[in-house]
């Protein structure tokens, strides 16, 4: 079993609020979204949109991908540890490449 990919929402609150000193309230600001909405992501209870990674990488420099591919790591990881067993009992199909 692999390890459990970090949130999003962890590396906004645990490095970039503690780094750039800015609130929840002030990230939502910059970025155009609710109070509410940063919240849930900053604290775990939310996925990371594809809106929300866009504004996340205007306001902190970096990309969307970044943003959308944690959140896809560690969704995939969550259906992978939910469904482990329907996913083993799959065969593969054989090819020829």
């Amino acid at each position: 079993m692999t390890r459990k990919p970090s949130h999003p929402g962890a590396l906004i609150r645990n490095v970039i609020l503690p780094e750039t000193g800015l609130t929840i309230s002030e990230l939502a600001k910059r970025c155009g979204v609710a109070r509410n909405t940063m919240s849930k992501v900053v604290n775990e209870r939310g996925d990371v949109t594809e809106d929300i990674a866009i504004r996340l990488s205007r306001v902190l420099g970096s990309s969307p991908r970044f943003w959308k591919g944690m959140q896809t790591n560690l969704k995939l990881w969550q259906l992978e540890q939910e469904n482990k067993r329907v996913y083993q009992k799959m065969e593969r199909i054989p090819t020829h490449h």
